[in-house]
């Protein structure tokens, strides 16, 4: 995960800002929206490479200024942290939906994975959600098991890594995958004054 930062303080989203950017690789283009904006940008180097910004010129809000830049890339950008940081994460547009129940199973799986993961980290004390941030990415095979787990975005202690990793090794789905889910599937753990969500029961 790439983190692209600038000392410039966090726009409010209402703010207009000047822009002049132009097309150019997304890398560089995402740079240069967090030095005009702000607003962090995090993503995986290997989904931008060869790929190209859209311009964006004129006054825009942050939010609409990226996604004026992320026109056509493929991607689109999720708020992770307007309380603190600031900060999006970059996320893959999923192809064009088939039917409906075939979106609302990739929905659904999605939300299987996530519960599992919870549970997972959960079960350990050291990793229990609720008082640290990491990104996690997960590939899952058509067995319904997470074949690769890695740490994209550190929890800051290394050991709290690895334990994370470990927890998730042999966990498995009760079904296999839809054939079209999009992968590896990319989940933020946030914390609790981040993200107010459920708390892990008392972990020993």
């Amino acid at each position: 995960m790439q983190p692209v930062d600038s000392a410039a303080s966090t726009s409010s989203e209402s703010q207009m800002l000047d822009f002049d950017l132009p097309a150019q690789p997304l890398a560089a283009a995402l740079a240069q929206y967090a030095a005009v904006s702000g607003r962090s940008v995090m993503f995986i180097d290997e989904w931008v490479a060869g790929r190209t910004s859209a311009p964006v010129r004129g006054r825009h809000t942050s939010h609409a200024a990226l996604r004026a830049l992320l026109a056509g890339t493929g991607f689109t950008a999720d708020d992770v942290d307007t309380q603190l940081s600031g900060a999006f994460i970059l996320k893959r547009v999923a192809a064009s939906p088939g039917v409906a129940s075939a979106a609302g199973s990739k929905r659904g799986y999605d939300a299987l994975v996530q519960a599992r993961v919870w549970d997972a980290l959960c079960a350990d004390r050291r990793t229990a959600p609720g008082h640290y941030r990491s990104i996690l990415q997960l590939q899952v095979a058509a067995s319904g098991r997470i074949s690769q787990a890695s740490v994209v975005s550190s929890s800051g202690d290394p050991a709290r890594d690895a334990a994370m990793l470990a927890a998730l090794a042999d966990l498995t789905m009760d079904r296999p995958p839809p054939a079209d889910l999009a992968l590896p599937l990319t989940l933020a753990i946030l914390p609790h004054d981040v993200l107010p969500g459920p708390r892990c029961a008392t972990v020993h």
